[in-house]
């Protein structure tokens, strides 16, 4: 069975590693009573342990960056949006990766999707919530 290669940053997969690791030590300190409880929590750890493995199994480091000005996963967007005429910069990771926080803007979200596939100097409509919010799309990298 061929596995579809998972497009993380070097950050993103530095990270999952250590979730892995950190379930792997929460798996071990949970103490060996054989209550449904104890079956549960074991139940959770290793379908966490299973998903994060082949998570990392699949990862490939993105080259960030765009394709002769094109976004894609990886891409840094700067955008303004038109209604509050403020600019924000974002890059479009893999939803395991998105953050808010970060500014890491998943390729399966609303925004993200309108964005794959397109340039600096195109403008872009997200619809939520029945209003419709428009951004420009000042820069790619």
């Amino acid at each position: 069975m061929s596995e579809q290669v998972t497009q993380l940053t070097c950050e993103g997969i530095k990270k999952l590693a250590t979730d892995l690791i950190e379930v792997y030590e929460s798996r071990k300190t949970t103490p060996e009573v054989e209550t449904q409880q104890y079956d549960s929590e074991k139940r959770f750890y290793d379908q966490r342990i299973q998903d994060l493995e082949r998570l990392l199994y699949t990862a490939q480091p993105i080259q960030e960056g765009s394709r002769k000005g094109v976004i894609t996963i990886g891409s840094t967007v700067t955008l303004l949006d038109t209604f509050l005429e403020e600019a924000e910069t974002y890059m479009l990771v893999h939803p395991v990766e998105a953050s808010p926080a970060m500014r890491y803007l998943s390729i399966d979200s609303l925004l993200g999707k309108e964005l794959l596939l397109r340039k600096k100097g195109e403008q872009v409509s997200v619809s939520l919530y029945g209003d419709t919010i428009k951004y420009n799309i000042l820069d790619v990298n």
